[in-house]
């Protein structure tokens, strides 16, 4: 089946706001920590943090009740009235997690009420986020859910309209209508957010691009059910669900390709478990042949072969880049150690890639002894290899494959942990992305280069930049797609450290920074003409990150191979290369 995920599925900036600002409090706030009513409408966040030790106050404390701790107030807002009152319970902080375009309306109605005019708000009364829009009106608001319910309302005069900010622009304008024809004149303030507008434009265009749509999110989600509700008019087949036992596998095989997104309180997690079940469902239009190639690529790309195989090709390209003649061990020594690795760090990192990936982590635990025996012989066959190259080679093995031991175990003393907030070298900011990309780099190219001898220094130097720059950008180019799941667990990766679009940018100047590097020594004669050819794999990954920039493809293992198999175009450049000499 073809499945189409929206650009602007999953958390909006309001809502994601407010779960970094709740992650950022299980980490570091003081204790007990409590959201004012649920955080988001939906269940496995509320789950999660409450697995975090955040629960939800159902209702406001006494005055002087509580001493000390944190309370965190939800993205939707509260009436001002509560927002005094959390003070006044004896919280040690109140922290407003109130999405900044729900603070604007607020105001919007705040000024209107000031100056005597008569606020409605178009939203669901009993909504959260309309309760506490209603609490800034001071007595001079009312809420309309329907036109029809414009004729229920008072005589009003100097009439303002506003619109809860997840609310459907179709009924808004409605409202606003009926509004006009019973008062005249109404300022009206457009207050829908700009990404729900996004969301709403967006599903009415898959739904008419596809043979059905898949609405992922809460059942209590207002958002949510709207987006569902505006797909529905297209006329195409609307599944809503919470989660994948939510899914109609059997009507879903009846189509040819489905759209999916999702509201604006559905986690990257969620909506990536829901990928992974609609992949594994078979079309009844789907050839046998074109499900089975694209398993057999998610099969190969879960069990890191994909990435190991590149590396295999990176280790051919290094050694001719540095003038070496190609030696089938080192390649093999190549293969051995980053399969090796790459599953073993998996298993360490269990507890991230249950939110990051769970297509992977499900793989993880089906082929569990499968995975973790080949992953063993292959750091075993590795240092067997080096040990036939010599002592020297064994020994820089050897000593890598200690600090990567290292890396994830606990090394610094209680005492000292407690000063720099460091238990493991892993806990370092932005050291897994780093560290990755050197260990790559020491394998394919200072092995070769210690082995047989160093035959050109600028060819080795360009070779260990080549190779370290275009592991750091797969790996946070990765860390960009994992962000949500790192918060959670509290890792310091380099999107989390500077920000996704910052992030972003940075990895666009290295891959075209690489470019223009590779270039230049091929032109100045400081490297072999392979370094020209070299510029495709390059170009490769600056592709995908302009397609996961612009949604094109969605993210997961069989785009993450994708990435890989710009290592394999290194090889092949390579091979190419050495049969025209």
């Amino acid at each position: 089946m073809k499945v189409r995920l929206a650009r602007t599925a999953g958390f909006c900036m309001g809502v994601r706001r407010a779960m970094e600002l709740a992650l950022g409090a299980a980490h570091e706030a003081e204790r007990p920590i409590f959201t004012y009513g649920p955080l988001i409408h939906n269940p496995q966040v509320l789950s999660l943090l409450e697995g975090k030790g955040i629960k939800a106050l159902k209702e406001l404390p006494e005055p002087g009740s509580l001493k000390g701790g944190t309370v965190i107030i939800r993205a939707h807002g509260v009436p001002p009235q509560d927002k005094a009152r959390l003070r006044e319970a004896g919280f040690a902080k109140v922290v407003d997690g109130t999405c900044p375009r729900v603070v604007r309306v607020q105001a919007i109605i705040r000024r209107a009420a000031r100056e005597g005019r008569q606020v409605v708000i178009v939203g669901d009364a009993a909504h959260p986020e309309v309760v506490g829009l209603l609490g800034h009106a001071g007595g001079q608001g009312h809420v309309v859910s329907r036109p029809e319910q414009v004729a229920e309302l008072p005589e009003l005069q100097q009439v303002v309209a506003v619109a809860q900010t997840t609310q459907s622009e179709k009924l808004f304008s409605q409202v606003v209508r009926a509004l006009e024809e019973r008062f005249g004149r109404v300022e009206v303030h457009d207050t829908i957010c700009e990404a729900t507008h996004r969301r709403q434009d967006e599903v009415k265009r898959l739904a008419r691009d596809n043979d059905g749509v898949v609405v992922v999110g809460g059942k209590a989600s207002g958002n949510t059910k709207r987006l569902a509700e505006v797909a529905a008019e297209i006329g195409k087949p609307v599944f809503l669900v919470e989660s994948e036992e939510d899914l109609d596998r059997s009507r879903l095989a009846k189509l040819g390709s489905v759209a999916v997104t999702a509201g604006a309180s559905t986690p990257n997690w969620v909506i990536k478990r829901m990928l992974r079940e609609l992949s594994f469902i078979r079309s009844l239009r789907e050839g046998g042949f074109r499900f089975w190639l694209r398993r057999s690529f998610r099969f190969l790309a879960l069990s890191q072969l994909v990435v190991a195989l590149g590396a295999a090709g990176m280790a051919l390209a290094s050694q001719l880049l540095q003038g070496l003649r190609p030696d089938g061990d080192l390649v093999g020594v190549a293969f051995c150690y980053i399969y090796a690795m790459h599953i073993l760090n998996q298993f360490l990192d269990k507890e991230a890639g249950q939110y990051n990936d769970p297509d992977r982590a499900h793989f993880l635990s089906k082929h569990r002894v499968f995975l973790i025996g080949t992953g063993v012989a292959a750091a075993s066959a590795a240092v067997v290899l080096c040990a036939l190259l010599g002592a020297v080679p064994f020994a820089l093995v050897a000593t890598m494959s200690v600090l990567g031991l290292l890396y994830s175990v606990p090394v610094v003393p209680r005492r000292l942990e407690k000063k720099i907030g460091i238990q493991r070298l892993k806990d370092i900011p932005g050291s897994k992305t780093l560290s990755a990309g050197l260990a790559w780099a020491f394998i394919v190219v200072v092995l070769p280069a210690v082995a047989m001898g160093l035959q050109s220094l600028s060819g080795t130097v360009l070779a260990f930049v080549f190779t370290l720059a275009l592991v750091f950008v797969r790996c946070a180019l990765f860390d960009v797609l994992d962000v949500q799941g790192d918060l959670i667990v509290g890792k310091e990766t380099i999107p989390i450290m500077l920000g996704e679009a910052q992030t972003r940018r940075l990895l666009w100047w290295l891959t075209w920074g690489l470019c223009g590097l590779l270039a230049l020594c091929a032109w100045a004669g400081a490297a072999p003409s392979l370094a020209w050819w070299l510029i495709l794999p390059v170009a490769g990954i600056a592709a995908m990150q302009l397609l996961w920039a612009r949604s094109w493809i969605m993210p997961g293992s069989v785009s993450e191979g994708l990435v890989d198999l710009n290592f394999w175009l290194a090889g092949l450049v390579a091979l190419l290369w050495l049969a025209m000499q």
